[in-house]
């Protein structure tokens, strides 16, 4: 695997495969580019596929510092940047949905493409007018329990989240692959930017996603009801939802030949111009 320098020095590494459009596939939390190896080699026949390991995780540098969705975003853009791509379509799945909303908070929607989010709802706290929140980490409380469970030993921690975001019998082999995955991090990192990623709001930013977008989502989510991710298709202007139906949260691998077709076709097509961006609030 390749690899490259964030802007604060940390190096991160990457894999890139196919030819065509370019396409950056995102990962949730605690898992690396292997959460992609039911996809990689079908979406690579019609794009440019990147598959990095997020800061933190798999073989990427893992500082003591930057446990924030925003020092992932700019991660986003450094990739972008040391691989010379222009414009490309980029696919967050969970985390790496919300990856994609401070990425365009932070440096507007016009370095990318098209953009597809995958199970995530737009805030996981509970709040009094939201109530379409994660279905476990969604207060001070849950946070400090997945912190808690972290630390009591990643092996146990792995199997567990298997079972909360796979409702579909996956390959054993892919699971163990999974599981060593995980095991690469460090549960403080994991429990630092969970407890980041867990309490931001991204509604009034979605409006501002002005790029072309795919919206995908479980009926089974063991993570969001699908009434809160379904609410990302409501608030990103150019967006088209798509529920698995029966599936959970890694949906990618529970159903991977309608993801990949649904997303290669998203992909590899001539992108449209974003919409203009809606004015700031006075």
């Amino acid at each position: 695997m390749p690899s490259f320098k964030a802007s604060d020095g940390v190096e991160l590494w990457y894999r890139c495969t196919g030819s065509g459009p370019a396409l950056i596939l995102l990962h949730g939390w605690s898992g690396s580019h292997r959460s992609f190896d039911l996809n990689v080699e079908a979406l690579s026949q019609r794009c440019t596929v990147v598959t990095p390991d997020l800061r933190f995780h798999g073989n990427s540098g893992k500082p003591s510092w930057g446990f924030h969705v925003a020092r992932l975003a700019s991660d986003l853009l450094d990739l972008i940047t040391a691989c010379g791509l222009e414009r490309p379509a980029v696919c967050g799945c969970s985390l790496g949905a919300a990856i994609i909303w401070s990425f365009v908070e932070l440096f507007g929607p016009d370095p990318l493409g098209k953009v597809c989010f995958v199970d995530q709802a737009p805030s996981q706290w509970r709040m009094p007018d939201w109530p379409h929140c994660s279905k476990g980490i969604y207060d001070d409380e849950t946070v400090g329990r997945i912190s808690d469970a972290l630390h009591a030993g990643l092996a146990d921690f792995a199997d567990g989240n298997a079972a909360c975001c796979l409702t579909a019998r996956v390959d054993a082999a892919l699971l163990e692959t999974l599981k060593a995955e995980t095991q690469k991090c460090e549960p403080a990192h994991l429990a630092a930017l969970m407890a980041d990623h867990a309490r931001l709001h991204w509604r009034p930013v979605l409006p501002r996603v002005t790029l072309p977008a795919l919206n995908l989502y479980g009926t089974e989510s063991g993570c969001f009801p699908p009434e809160g991710c379904a609410a990302v298709g409501d608030l990103v202007p150019n967006c088209r939802s798509e529920a698995f139906e029966g599936c959970n949260h890694w949906l990618y691998m529970e159903q991977p030949e309608k993801f990949n077709k649904l997303l290669g076709d998203f992909a590899s097509r001539k992108a449209a111009m974003p919409m203009p961006m809606p004015p700031m609030p006075t």
